[in-house]
């Protein structure tokens, strides 16, 4: 039996500000005390590479950040409130996406992560959530402790059986959602108003995605569960 740590992907953010690269800590730590060995994956390089990246992991975990394109699943113009992600990371994380659905490889997606695999898939966002839905806030709006919601989740799938819980409290930061969910994939949490917050593809080891920020959560068993799962299932694919 391997006993090393199955290697886990992090996608990372930039400085809107400077020329640099940032990265929460939580994320390292999710997938850490999860029991995978994290590595933090630059953007800014050729996308050639990204099949020798790849090929350093067992896992990937897609991380959060600024807001897509949205000329990639619709004709709308960008919202004015919209804060654009940095281009070169969104090439980067199309490309690494496609590749590691290509191999089938365990993947999970938080907040920007859950947003970029749906459109992958061929899905759609909303990209102002108060134009459309007022009874939740979704956003954070000051520095304080963020908003939480209950979420439904289906304790029939692979992340509702590792969460162990119908009703889950969630953190919520985000401004846009999934409106269309893409192909192969099928929802399984989602907010009182609606709001989709989890899906998966049932077909892969591990294919999935949240909307909240568990990294942030992690003292709480059902947040730490969905980077067990993804650390679980890349651990599978070592030992064999």
């Amino acid at each position: 039996m391997n006993s090393k740590r199955p290697v886990i992907g992090v996608t990372i953010d930039s400085d809107d500000d400077a020329p640099r690269y940032m990265s929460a800590y939580t994320y390292a730590e999710a997938v850490e005390r999860a029991g995978g060995l994290p590595i933090l994956l630059p953007f800014r390089v050729d996308p050639l590479l990204i099949p020798q990246y790849v090929d350093l992991c067992d896992g990937l975990l897609f991380s959060g950040g600024n807001d897509l394109d949205p000329s990639l699943y619709c004709y709308e113009c960008w919202h004015p409130k919209a804060a654009k992600i940095e281009p070169a990371r969104q090439c980067f994380e199309l490309a690494l996406i496609a590749e590691v659905e290509r191999r089938r490889m365990p993947t999970l997606g938080v907040c920007l992560g859950s947003q970029l695999i749906n459109v992958h898939r061929g899905g759609s966002l909303i990209q102002f959530l108060p134009d459309e839905l007022k009874d939740i806030e979704h956003r954070c709006l000051d520095k304080g402790s963020p908003p939480r919601h209950h979420v439904v989740v289906d304790t029939d799938s692979q992340l509702g059986r590792a969460i162990g819980r119908r009703d889950v409290s969630v953190n919520t930061y985000h401004k846009q959602a999934i409106r269309k969910i893409g192909r192969g994939l099928r929802v399984i949490a989602t907010a009182p108003d609606g709001v989709i917050e989890a899906y998966e593809d049932p077909t892969f080891p591990l294919f999935a995605a949240v909307q909240w920020h568990p990294e942030r959560l992690l003292d709480e068993p059902e947040h730490l569960a969905p980077f067990k799962l993804l650390v679980e299932k890349a651990k599978a694919l070592t030992d064999r």
